[in-house]
């Protein structure tokens, strides 16, 4: 869901690099991967940036973007979504864009519970970290201003999530 601003949570202490269709030039995207329950392995973070990586870079976001993906419990979740949303119920992901910056490249939030997405990888017989993968995706064209709430709407986010899908689809 697409929520209004939250402070970002970016550490600019994080840096990573992806390279475009030119060798020589690199593009710079600031992402920081925060998780509040300690349950994420260091290669489950590593493998979640590159896959927001290679969105990002898909998606043609400008150089020195930054991006904040954080990780709760569905308790956390809760509380945010009653207060942003209004809607007292925890969900699996939430993004919050910033819209700011040069050239409008401090991205946002994007908020996901690891217990929801847990039951949801289950329920849909995939793993956690196809489950992630699909929120990441999921999250990011929220921040870009993608949206659900029309039936067009929705067809179209959902054709984009497909299309990014096969693109993250090995990693």
């Amino acid at each position: 869901m697409n929520c209004p601003s939250l402070p970002l949570l970016f550490d600019n202490s994080v840096r990573v690099f992806l390279r475009q269709a030119r060798p020589s030039k690199i593009v710079f995207v600031n992402i920081a991967i925060l998780d509040e329950t300690g349950e994420l392995e260091r290669k489950d973070k590593s493998a979640l940036k590159k896959i927001a990586q290679l969105v990002l870079k898909e998606l043609g976001v400008p150089e020195d973007s930054e991006l904040s993906i954080s990780f709760i419990d569905d308790i956390k979740m809760r509380e945010l979504n009653l207060s942003y949303r209004q809607i007292d119920r925890t969900t699996d992901v939430l993004s919050f864009p910033q819209n700011e910056g040069p050239d409008f490249t401090i991205l946002g939030d994007i908020i996901i519970s690891l217990d929801t997405a847990r039951r949801h990888s289950i329920s849909y017989d995939v793993t956690l970290h196809e489950e992630l993968k699909k929120l990441v995706i999921h999250g990011v064209l929220h921040l870009l201003g993608h949206n659900h709430k029309k039936k067009k709407e929705t067809q179209i986010m959902r054709e984009k999530e497909k299309e990014l899908s096969l693109i993250v689809k090995e990693l």
